[in-house]
């Protein structure tokens, strides 16, 4: 019983850090906006990241009835001291 329990801790614990929280789409001026997605753990891929973050981008300009046009593109991944891997998207809805 007791193994079950650690086992399923340990599941819980994993599955937690995978989370990949977003800044959501925040608006820089002249029309332009970003979304920078940060994972939780120095395995989680900035390429999976990036995917995550144009996905949102682009739900955001279908939501307006624009296009979609990437701006910009930057991963940053995981480093020293605990900076967790990022991805980055500048972008517009023309």
């Amino acid at each position: 019983m007791t193994r079950t329990l650690c086992s399923a801790t340990l599941i819980a614990v994993l599955a937690s850090g995978c989370a990949t929280p977003t800044t959501g789409v925040v608006p820089q001026g002249d029309g332009l906006y970003t979304v920078t997605r940060q994972g939780s753990g120095v395995w989680v891929p900035t390429a999976e990241l990036k995917a995550d973050a144009l996905k949102e981008a682009h739900q955001f300009c279908t939501r307006k009835q624009r296009g979609f046009k990437v701006i910009h593109t930057k991963e940053i991944p995981a480093g020293p001291f605990g900076r967790w891997p990022e991805a980055e998207i500048v972008f517009s809805c023309p």
